[in-house]
């Protein structure tokens, strides 16, 4: 048997961090690479489902992320002006688990960061990989001038990722769908207990709740992937984009100034067939896999990636080429389920072009998004660790 003993994880995201605790909690020795020279993480927030939420509690963080973000076991679907279209309370969770709990990203950053560093993970900061050299792969030279060799290459280094070029060349990647997202921190209207949409025309927005006084409100619809949004004309923007919503979208969008801590981005779903390594170098989250956000489960299947790799990794089944194999067939079909059902929820919602699609789109999720959703959460929460 292959032993594993000296790890780099490259990329310093939510996916990387878990990948290097787990690793470490293996009594392996890790050092996390991230191109940054420091963790002021950009986004805004973060909802994790019951299925990631088993798997901080293997690594050790549950109870600080509970007691930081905000729980919730239900989603509500209005039209524009937040009438009620329909309500789905969520089939995941139990044994001390809620089904969701959100929070500010840069939070969830600082826990993982904070438990990383205590079960002694060296972070490289600043540096990126220039090469992959040596029969496996995992001789690796930095963009600081430095050198290292490893065991094995775990790398979670996000949508522009240097290690998939590497595994799979430049044919699956990131492609525009023209389709954006836009998002603000906002303070939480009392009313606002869980995750809710209101599905418009051409578009729609919402809120997830992330702390007891902190939500951030989203709006999804058409825009040219190839426009640069100025960052000072970024409220005026939103504010034309939310002109057709009423209730606390309304009172947001009116609220909005060039200070508000808008964050906008085009969506560019992908997922690349298995394998995933290529020699010891493997990937996993946001390089194997990019989901639109309907689902809220992106920075979840990345972290399960993470902890799936490093059981596959410690086990004794074959060689280690025949566990990173068995790694990503495993993976690949849960996360194939999430992508396909993430981009169709966007597709149906996108497809609201007039005032008769508002009124059919009305009546076919009063009938079916409960059911709908309810399989979804039956899969998800499928998930054990």
């Amino acid at each position: 048997m292959t032993r594993i003993d000296k790890v780099l994880v490259i990329g310093g995201g939510i996916g990387g961090l878990s990948a290097a605790i787990v690793f470490a909690s293996q009594g392996k020795k890790v050092e996390l690479l991230e191109k940054r020279r420091d963790f002021n993480v950009p986004g805004v927030g973060l909802g994790q489902p019951a299925c990631a939420l088993r798997v901080y509690r293997r690594l050790g963080v549950l109870e600080e992320i509970l007691d930081t973000g905000f729980c919730y076991d239900h989603m509500s679907t209005f039209d524009p002006n937040r009438v009620l279209i329909a309500e789905h309370r969520f089939q995941m969770g139990g044994n001390g688990l809620p089904a969701f709990c959100a929070l500010p990203r840069a939070d969830l950053h600082r826990i993982l960061c904070r438990r990383a560093e205590t079960l002694g993970v060296e972070f490289h900061m600043g540096a990126e990989v220039v090469s992959f050299g040596g029969e496996h792969g995992t001789e690796i030279s930095f963009s600081d001038g430095t050198f290292g060799e490893y065991d094995l290459v775990a790398a979670f280094d996000g949508i522009r990722s240097t290690a998939r070029r590497y595994i799979v060349g430049d044919l699956f990647g990131p492609r525009p769908c023209g389709i954006g997202a836009w998002r603000v921190q906002v303070d939480r209207p009392r009313y606002v207990t869980g995750m809710e949409f209101l599905q418009g025309i051409r578009g729609k927005a919402g809120a997830i709740p992330i702390g007891r006084d902190k939500m951030y409100l989203f709006n999804i619809r058409p825009e040219n992937p190839s426009e640069h949004f100025p960052a000072d004309a970024m409220h005026l923007l939103l504010k034309e984009r939310l002109e057709q919503f009423g209730s606390y979208v309304m009172d947001i969008a009116k609220s909005l100034t060039p200070k508000s801590p808008i964050v906008y981005g085009a969506l560019e779903p992908f997922i690349v067939p298995y394998p995933w390594h290529r020699g010891r170098v493997v990937m996993g989250g946001d390089a194997a896999h990019v989901v639109p956000p309907h689902l809220t489960a992106g920075a979840a299947m990345a972290v399960e990636d993470a902890y799936v790799l490093a059981q596959f990794v410690a086990s004794d089944s074959g060689s280690i080429h025949d566990r990173l194999r068995a790694y990503a067939e495993t993976r690949f079909a849960r996360n194939a389920f999430v992508y396909t059902f993430a981009c169709e929820w966007m597709n149906i919602e996108q497809s609201v072009r007039s005032e008769a699609d508002l009124a059919a789109a009305r009546i076919e999720y009063s009938k079916n998004l409960d059911g709908r959703i309810s399989t979804a959460d039956r899969i998800l929460d499928s998930f054990t660790c």
